[in-house]
Protein backbone atom coordinates (compact mmCIF):
# COMPACT_ATOMS: atom_id res chain seq x y z
CA UNK A 1 0.00 0.00 0.00
CA UNK A 2 1.25 2.86 -0.72
CA UNK A 3 1.58 6.68 1.29
CA UNK A 4 -1.19 7.93 -0.98
CA UNK A 5 -3.15 4.55 -0.49
CA UNK A 6 -3.23 5.22 3.46
CA UNK A 7 -4.53 8.48 3.22
CA UNK A 8 -7.71 7.07 1.17
CA UNK A 9 -8.11 4.93 3.76
CA UNK A 10 -7.72 7.69 6.83
CA UNK A 11 -10.44 9.60 4.77
CA UNK A 12 -12.66 5.90 4.06
CA UNK A 13 -12.25 5.42 8.03
CA UNK A 14 -12.67 8.72 9.48
CA UNK A 15 -15.66 9.24 7.29
CA UNK A 16 -14.13 12.62 6.13
CA UNK A 17 -14.19 14.69 2.79
CA UNK A 18 -11.05 15.23 1.01
CA UNK A 19 -11.91 19.06 1.98
CA UNK A 20 -12.16 18.64 5.56
CA UNK A 21 -9.28 16.15 5.54
CA UNK A 22 -7.45 19.25 4.24
CA UNK A 23 -8.43 21.49 6.46
CA UNK A 24 -7.72 19.33 9.61
CA UNK A 25 -4.19 18.92 8.23
CA UNK A 26 -3.89 22.82 7.17
CA UNK A 27 -3.02 21.74 3.60
CA UNK A 28 -4.06 23.79 0.71
CA UNK A 29 -7.56 21.54 -0.83
CA UNK A 30 -5.95 21.67 -4.63
CA UNK A 31 -2.60 20.35 -3.37
CA UNK A 32 -4.60 17.64 -1.58
CA UNK A 33 -6.50 16.92 -4.32
CA UNK A 34 -3.71 16.85 -7.18
CA UNK A 35 -1.88 14.74 -5.17
CA UNK A 36 -4.77 12.45 -4.51
CA UNK A 37 -5.06 12.07 -8.22
CA UNK A 38 -1.65 11.37 -9.19
CA UNK A 39 -0.82 15.14 -10.05
CA UNK A 40 2.18 15.41 -8.38
CA UNK A 41 4.62 14.19 -5.67
CA UNK A 42 4.24 13.54 -2.07
CA UNK A 43 6.93 15.75 -0.23
CA UNK A 44 7.66 15.04 3.17
CA UNK A 45 6.21 18.08 4.77
CA UNK A 46 2.89 16.49 3.36
CA UNK A 47 2.99 13.73 5.08
CA UNK A 48 4.02 15.62 8.45
CA UNK A 49 1.17 18.09 8.22
CA UNK A 50 -1.28 14.66 7.64
CA UNK A 51 0.50 12.73 10.15
CA UNK A 52 0.29 15.76 12.72
CA UNK A 53 -3.57 15.68 11.80
CA UNK A 54 -3.94 12.43 13.04
CA UNK A 55 -1.08 11.49 15.14
CA UNK A 56 -2.34 8.25 16.10
CA UNK A 57 -1.67 7.12 12.66
CA UNK A 58 1.90 8.74 11.99
CA UNK A 59 4.31 5.62 12.24
CA UNK A 60 1.21 3.50 9.91
CA UNK A 61 1.01 6.47 7.39
CA UNK A 62 4.70 6.26 6.81
CA UNK A 63 5.64 2.78 7.30
CA UNK A 64 2.52 1.20 6.76
CA UNK A 65 3.26 -0.60 9.94
CA UNK A 66 1.08 -0.95 13.63
CA UNK A 67 2.73 0.02 16.60
CA UNK A 68 -0.35 -0.76 19.35
CA UNK A 69 1.81 -0.36 22.34
CA UNK A 70 3.32 2.70 21.68
CA UNK A 71 -0.31 4.04 20.33
CA UNK A 72 0.57 3.69 16.82
CA UNK A 73 -2.27 2.62 14.79
CA UNK A 74 -4.08 1.69 11.02
CA UNK A 75 -7.38 3.80 10.80
CA UNK A 76 -8.83 -0.05 9.82
CA UNK A 77 -8.15 -1.31 13.46
CA UNK A 78 -9.42 1.90 15.61
CA UNK A 79 -12.66 0.70 16.51
CA UNK A 80 -10.70 -2.57 17.47
CA UNK A 81 -7.90 -0.43 19.61
CA UNK A 82 -10.63 1.50 21.13
CA UNK A 83 -13.20 -1.49 22.14
CA UNK A 84 -9.92 -3.30 23.54
CA UNK A 85 -8.81 -0.09 25.89
CA UNK A 86 -12.52 0.19 26.95
CA UNK A 87 -12.65 -3.14 27.77
CA UNK A 88 -9.24 -3.33 29.67
CA UNK A 89 -10.55 0.03 31.47
CA UNK A 90 -14.05 -2.18 32.30
CA UNK A 91 -11.63 -4.62 33.46
CA UNK A 92 -9.22 -2.92 35.80
CA UNK A 93 -12.20 -0.82 37.49
CA UNK A 94 -14.09 -4.04 38.35
CA UNK A 95 -10.99 -5.47 39.53
CA UNK A 96 -10.34 -2.05 41.82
Amino acid sequence: MTVIERIREIEKNEGITRESLANKASMKYTRLSGLMGGRGQIRIDDIEAIAKAFPQYKHWLVFGEELPVCGQISPMNKNVSKAKNQKTYKTELKNG
